[in-house]
């Protein structure tokens, strides 16, 4: 029951969202400068305070781990392609911020593929290999020793991350077959096991991502791997085209400032944040992004189409086991 001096329903809600409202930070990439309002083709973007605010659009009910919450920005192709490049960048950071205690180096052409045929082989889903860019992160971040290559350590990753994301998974001696080799074999299943315990311990048994921090989580991916596009050219509401940045400068001083970043992030303020991808996104416009009047040829689409990213998740299932 309501005393005189209890506030009523109606002023409890509004004091609500002014606090969360309150609360509401955008994370935005290191270095990052923001622009005034700009119009490009007749549609106006500004970057006011109000894009801090969640979408009040249907893409508000769908999790930022899902990629129908990007759906208004990036299509499924697109939001596939720049997660694998988060991966393989952030592996090239792990292995390259001490090169005293290592001496791999990790290819992104071959990394990419890799990782590529390793998800397109395990259906892995798109959750998993959210966690396991997680996982590198705190590899990154620890102290310890990386002895195994890009390819293995990712490899074991994956199967952490499958494993802790749902209960039945794939057993070691078929994601041994996954990755080509004889799943018969002793020796095999066993190497596979011994990656997975040292990864285990390496990241000290802690897998957990869940609540504010998983969210938040995947908007920074997002906007990790958004930051390596050269630009991202806008034909209408639904066909866009996404343009890598391939200069090799470049993407080295993106690769030093990123590491310096996530070297400084404090995973346990993230539940205190509200990062938001869709507000980096706008800050963008006429910087990366540009609404374009003139389509491209029928031919430069089809390629942009036709990404091995877009089959990433859509593979045939092999069989799985509880584990």
């Amino acid at each position: 029951m309501h005393s005189p001096y209890s506030p009523t329903k109606e002023e409890e809600q509004v004091s609500r969202r002014n606090k969360k409202r309150a609360h509401e930070v955008l994370l935005t990439p290191p270095d990052f400068a923001t622009t005034t309002t700009t119009t490009t083709n007749s549609r106006q973007f500004s970057n006011t305070p109000e894009f801090l605010s969640s979408p009040s659009s249907p893409l508000s009910l769908a999790s930022p781990n899902q990629h129908k919450y990007y759906n208004a920005n990036l299509s499924k192709a697109q939001f596939n392609s720049i997660l694998v490049t988060c991966a393989a960048n952030l592996l090239k950071i792990l292995y390259t911020k001490d090169t005293t205690t290592t001496t791999t180096k990790v290819k992104q052409v071959e990394t990419k593929a890799f990782i590529i045929e390793v998800l397109r082989r395990s259906r892995t889903s798109i959750q998993s290999l959210q966690l396991t860019c997680f996982y590198i992160y705190k590899l990154i971040c620890s102290s310890c020793v990386i002895k195994l290559s890009a390819h293995k350590l990712f490899l074991g990753l994956i199967i952490i991350a499958s494993k802790f994301n749902q209960d039945y998974n794939y057993s070691l001696k078929s994601w041994c077959k996954i990755c080509g080799v004889d799943g018969e074999e002793r020796k095999n299943v066993q190497q596979l096991r011994e990656i997975e315990i040292s990864l285990l311990k390496s990241l000290n048994y802690e897998l957990v991502l869940q609540s504010e921090k998983y969210d938040n989580w995947c908007n920074i991916l997002l906007i990790f791997g958004y930051d390596f596009i050269k630009r991202q050219l806008i034909w209408d509401s639904t066909n866009s085209e996404i343009v890598w940045d391939l200069e090799v400068s470049s993407n080295t001083s993106k690769i030093t400032k990123w590491f310096k970043f996530f070297k400084d992030l404090n995973i346990d303020n993230l539940n205190l944040l509200k990062i938001s991808f869709e507000s980096y996104f706008k800050s963008q416009m006429n910087q990366k992004v540009f609404v374009v009047e003139h389509r491209l040829s029928l031919g430069n689409r089809k390629r942009c189409m036709q990404n091995d990213a877009t089959l990433i998740f859509e593979q045939p299932e092999a069989k799985k086991v509880k584990v």
